[in-house]
């Protein structure tokens, strides 16, 4: 009975030894951080992009010595454009590969998913949600330094107001975390800068057919259109609505503006009247002014992506970027010891928590205890689409 029992126990005890995070002497000598990203999947037009971000900061970082003298390790994982991989990997990420920190990097739906396991789990996580709906369901160990719609829905609507004149506009909202924020925090900001949103029409992120939304706006009397979304059906609205015949002003969140929708609908992007983007500073540095205060940092970052990745770094690249760049502030002044990697987490999270006037390229950023959103400066701008090129016309 003794050997049945005694037996197991110590080949159970022998295994144990063998896995990552059952003992200390395994400990990484790297700051090793999970990414979360679709590489595969309907939002893999954003993913990739951030990928690219993320890794050349990462290796510059390394190239000039690394963080507090050690490398800064990027573990790369495919959520498949899914809320549910995206759990799934970051949990094997935690557990498996023992990452310091995670974060996600592609679209609100997929990132809140990540919210409830980085709190399970305590680690702290970067959050890549476009929503403040989720600001206060972060909890202790969840944080969001990227943007809110309150932040920068005045932008577009002050651009239909005071630069075009219109008074109405008509949104067109994806069925999504992200799309839901966006319409909440629309029927709030709206007002307040003097537009009437005659309309609010909804489509999937997979759908391919918005004709009858458009047709529903079209009837609405609306002067302008809102669309509101994180993946490609944004984009095939543009198109769509101009090949209805609908030629009102037409603005957009910053997904539509990436490199890869401009290429595939061009014509219709540039149709007058030409669309207008919300997008990052980052990618329009050459058209800031020159007392810009982000004007070198992003000029600096570019010159250095296009070295590498030979074309200039639109709205998910910064986002790439931006997401490391936190991680890397809190990371050095915490100078966590990596021999306990649950005190490391928690050493993380505290920097996070004491972040303060942080510059970055999508806003500057003070968290605390209660705000672990924390942007207090927006930086945003509007762009819009001309013979290939894109063209500066709003900043905050």
């Amino acid at each position: 009975m003794i050997r049945r029992i005694c037996i197991p126990l110590l080949l159970v005890s022998l295994l144990a030894l063998s896995l990552p995070g059952c003992s200390q002497q395994d400990a990484p000598d790297t700051y090793r951080v999970g990414i979360m990203a679709s590489q595969t999947g309907p939002y893999s037009a954003l993913g990739l992009p951030a990928i690219d971000g993320a890794r050349l900061v990462a290796d510059q970082i390394n190239e000039a010595g690394g963080i507090n003298g050690r490398p800064l390790e990027l573990l790369f994982y495919d959520d498949k454009g899914s809320a549910t991989e995206t759990a799934l990997v970051s949990q094997r990420a935690i557990e498996v590969d023992r990452v310091l920190a995670t974060a996600t990097m592609t679209a609100t739906a997929l990132s809140v998913s990540m919210i409830g396991i980085a709190n399970d789990n305590e680690v702290p996580s970067i959050i890549m949600a476009g929503t403040g709906l989720v600001d206060h369901l972060l909890g202790e160990w969840a944080f969001k330094p990227i943007a809110s719609e309150a932040d920068y829905i005045p932008l577009p609507l002050s651009y239909l107001r005071d630069d075009l004149g219109l008074t109405t506009s008509a949104g067109l909202i994806e069925n999504s975390g992200y799309g839901e924020g966006g319409e909440y925090f629309m029927k709030q900001v709206a007002p307040e800068q003097g537009i009437d949103m005659v309309t609010y029409q909804h489509f999937d992120p997979g759908a391919t057919d918005m004709t009858p939304q458009l047709a529903n706006i079209r009837a609405s009397g609306a002067e302008s259109i809102f669309i509101w979304g994180s993946g490609p059906a944004g984009a095939l609205a543009v198109k769509q609505a101009r090949e209805m015949g609908i030629m009102v002003p037409i603005v957009t969140t910053p997904a539509q503006s990436a490199p890869v929708y401009y290429d595939s609908f061009q014509r219709y992007y540039e149709m007058e009247p030409s669309l207008v983007a919300l997008d990052s500073k980052l990618t329009m540095w050459e058209q800031l002014p020159h007392d810009d205060p982000d004007r070198e940092m992003c000029r600096e970052f570019t010159e250095a992506f296009v070295e590498r990745y030979g074309h200039p770094p639109a709205m998910w690249e910064a986002i790439g970027a931006q997401i490391i760049l936190f991680i890397a502030d809190g990371i050095e002044r915490a100078d966590p010891d990596l021999s306990n990697i649950s005190e490391a987490r928690s050493q993380i999270r505290d920097a996070f928590v004491a972040t303060e006037n942080l510059s970055l390229f999508m806003g500057t950023y003070t968290l605390s205890p209660d705000d672990h959103y924390g942007r207090v400066q927006p930086k945003e701008v509007l762009v819009t689409f001309r013979d290939g090129e894109k063209i500066l016309v709003k900043t905050p």
